[in-house]
């Protein structure tokens, strides 16, 4: 079932204040609770009064769920990028510099960061990582896809059991075009499973 996009209203609902947007980040990050680096034991972190941290209720260790994120360094208010990367998952057509200037009231150099920082991260999480390796399995298989008046199109897709799906757009079925694309995507020592195509 497809998931609807919150609207604004729920969205500065949930999102009221710069606590709630760090709280959020907090429990998206490292969950409720986590094992502590430092005492190992499973804990629950607390805010530092006026600190951008939280600490280890039985150690006190912080952590700091801005650090390796497009966050860290910012002068930025995080409720600033909280609403641009609303802005991103709500609109079609993507997200323009000049536009998140002139919502948020910021630089033009602040809002193109911005929008830089969030497209990049986005290709992060969502870029084709290479799959499978010892103990994995991943399946391959090509189809043709393509309307009623126009050329058929070669699409070949692997997905990593319990894992991601890729897809490629590939010129034609040969092994000469297919294997390279395996052969980068596949890390060696799991089991590929395919059809009984001979490329």
């Amino acid at each position: 079932m497809k998931t609807k996009a919150p609207t604004l209203r729920q969205f500065l609902d949930q999102f009221p204040t710069e606590d709630a947007c760090l709280e959020h980040l907090m429990r998206i990050r490292f969950g409720d609770r986590h094992d502590c680096s430092k005492c190992g034991r499973s804990a629950h972190f607390y805010r530092v009064k006026a600190r951008k941290v939280y600490s280890c209720e039985y150690c006190g260790n912080q952590v700091a769920p801005m650090a390796e994120t497009p966050f860290e360094r910012t002068r930025t208010p995080l409720r600033d990028w909280f609403h641009v990367m609303f802005l991103f998952s709500t609109t079609r057509n993507g997200v323009a510099a000049k536009e998140v200037q002139r919502q948020l009231g910021v630089t033009y150099k602040t809002a193109w960061r911005m929008c830089h920082e969030i497209r990049k991260y986005m290709g992060e999480v969502d870029g084709d990582a290479p799959m499978g390796g010892p103990g994995k399995h991943v399946e391959i298989d090509e189809t043709f896809i393509g309307g009623f008046r126009s050329p058929k199109s070669v699409v070949l897709g692997m997905v990593e059991r319990g894992g991601d799906v890729m897809t490629h757009v590939v010129p034609n079925q040969r092994r000469a075009t297919l294997t390279p694309i395996i052969d980068a995507n596949v890390i060696p020592g799991g089991a590929v499973h395919t059809d009984e195509l001979r490329s």
